[in-house]
């Protein structure tokens, strides 16, 4: 039996227990079997191909090799094993994913100790707010007050029942009592945050509002929002942070958007927990919403598993308008592209949609404004000013394509120069330090074809590692990813794992690992030539770059030249360097 404690550890021990679940469940599971649950593929060569699930295209990128079970995408990078696909794909945990897999292929990973302590605790809070969920909407359905104020706002019964609304009563302790009856523990409602205790005792932490579940992409209920019905103060009220919940991390209706957003390949980002309930009612069914807050990377980081593309519908007042601005800026350092959507003055969405329906809804979504129209438009001071201040904000942008649009964009619209735009925006990066790119990998990492082509060859064949080594010098090496990838290679000794390689490995690395897998760039019948090619042209290469230093630094030194000489006449008999 695999225990999942000698999966996570990092001993040379716990990495081949790591790879023994690996290899058993890739031996009981396909992997082209297992993507094609979420991808159409094709037979292409060797491998199968479809659309990519993380990215939209409409010519497919994504690429699965059945002989090494990994995927990779030469669109945007994403690679890895069945695993790494669903923990990308679901928005899961190392050891959420891989305990779902194990559990498809039969196979059990007894948990003991703090991870299953861990493990344990996460589940059992997630089952008290699914008890807790059950006993709001009991109230909701017993309450007369609560239930007419949302049918006055304009809720239907439809939209009660998808989002789970429920009340929590005027009572001091009524949930706690339930929950007390039902079997759980004290300390485990103090956990979920749904009790307080204090000198007072212990008490419900909602009372008096209507309550709204906040679910993850897997659908669990992680936390609640709970608004009032009258103009007390706070007028939103969220849970507290737990082991399951993050603040900073959670989009409200992302469980029950999330599809809608990959078929329409787009987000609409509104404010409150109210409009995005009526966005769904009237079919804008990919609206989600931040928990009263500013939007944060993290939940970007989240949102671009499914698309990144967001409409803001924000109300057009000043505090509208700087609350759009201040989103703009995490969503260009993002790389996301929007538009904003400014509604009628002392509109939001959910009057908006009440009033005048969703068709014109829908034809100001589809004219919003783009944001460097948006930011011209709302910029104060004179033009330059204007223009400086959305440049600043192109500058965070790392998608050169994408500030290519942009620049050509403000300079239509600015009615300037567009190299004097770009030269702008280059003084604006190096006065804030940015570098054009930063942060992303094109899919192939700029390197001598040789480096390259040595790691595909030892990711093709890892039995050839040691002898590859035995030959190269790593510091040689001018690429930083491929210098990084053998330096973790060589830790492995004669025992050099893809497996663990990958998950030993930074994002570029293993988007580079899973492209040489799928990709490998020669013929593998000529592996063995392929290497003796590049460790000789490398090694020429290094001696080149002595010889210009010697000659430059110590232009005397007759041993020193002597040395390199007979190098080269090595070279020249095509001996190994």
């Amino acid at each position: 039996m695999l225990r999942l404690q000698e999966i996570q550890s990092t001993s040379k021990t716990g990495r081949m227990n790591s790879e023994k679940l690996l290899e058993e469940i890739k031996s009981r599971i396909d992997i082209v079997d297992f993507i094609s649950d979420y991808v159409s593929l094709k037979k292409s060569g060797q491998n199968y191909k479809g659309l990519c699930p993380f990215h939209s295209e409409k010519t497919p990128s994504f690429m699965v090799s059945q002989p090494k079970q990994i995927f990779h995408c030469f669109g945007c990078n994403a690679g890895g094993d069945m695993v790494s696909f669903l923990m990308k794909h679901e928005n899961l945990s190392f050891g959420e994913a891989l305990r779902y897999i194990a559990k498809k292929a039969g196979i059990r990973i007894e948990e003991f100790g703090p991870d299953k302590d861990f493990s344990v605790k996460r589940e059992k809070i997630l089952q008290v707010n699914e008890e807790a969920v059950k006993f709001f909407i009991r109230n909701l359905t017993a309450a007369k007050g609560p239930m007419d104020y949302l049918k006055k706002r304009g809720l239907s019964e439809e939209s009660l029942k998808n989002f789970s609304i429920g009340y929590a009563a005027d009572q001091w302790d009524a949930l706690f009592v339930h929950l007390r009856k039902s079997g759980y523990a004290d300390s485990l409602l103090l956990n979920a945050r749904l009790v307080i205790a204090d000198g007072k005792g212990s008490r419900d932490f909602f009372r008096k509002r209507i309550i709204f579940p906040i679910s993850n992409l897997k659908n669990d209920v992680i936390a609640f929002g709970g608004r009032v019905m009258d103009n007390s103060l706070p007028k939103y009220l969220n849970s507290p942070e737990t082991d399951v919940f993050k603040k900073s991390e959670t989009l409200f209706a992302i469980n029950l958007a999330r599809e809608e957003i990959r078929k329409k390949d787009h987000a609409i980002i509104v404010e409150g927990y109210l409009d995005a309930i009526i966005c769904h009612q009237y079919g804008f069914k990919n609206t989600i919403a931040p928990l009263g807050t500013a939007l944060t990377s993290r939940q970007l980081q989240k949102l671009k598993i499914l698309t990144d593309k967001v409409v803001l519908v924000f109300d057009s007042d000043a505090a509208g308008i700087a609350a759009a601005r201040r989103s703009l800026a995490i969503l260009c350092e993002s790389d996301f592209k929007a538009k904003v959507l400014l509604l009628p003055q002392s509109e939001d969405p959910d009057s908006f949609l009440r009033t005048n329906g969703g068709l014109l809804f829908q034809k100001m979504i589809t004219e919003a404004l783009s944001m460097i129209e948006f930011l011209l438009k709302t910029a104060k001071g004179e033009r330059t000013d204007q223009v400086r201040e959305v440049l600043s904000m192109v500058a965070n942008v790392r998608d050169i394509l994408r500030t290519e649009e942009m620049l050509g964009e403000l300079a239509d619209r600015s009615r300037l120069n567009e190299s004097a735009l770009r030269s702008e925006l280059e003084r604006i990066k190096k006065k804030t330090g940015f570098q054009a790119g930063e942060g992303k990998k094109s899919s192939i990492i700029p390197s001598p074809r040789q480096e390259l082509l040595l790691l595909s060859a030892v990711i093709s064949f890892p039995e050839k590692a040691e002898t590859v080594l035995s030959r190269l010098n790593v510091e040689d090496i001018s690429d930083e990813t491929i210098r990084s990838l053998f330096h973790k290679i060589k830790t492995f000794g004669d025992e050099v794992s893809i497996v663990a390689l990958l998950e030993n490995a930074d994002a570029a690395e293993q988007s580079l690992i899973t492209q040489l897998s799928v990709d490998p760039g020669f013929d593998p019948e000529l592996a063995d030539q392929n290497i003796d090619d590049c460790l000789q042209t490398m090694a020429y290469k290094s001696y080149e770059e002595r010889k210009r230093r010697a000659e430059a630094k110590e232009p005397d030194d007759i041993a020193l030249h002597n040395s390199l000489l007979e190098e080269k006449r090595r070279f020249s008999k095509g001996a190994n360097p």
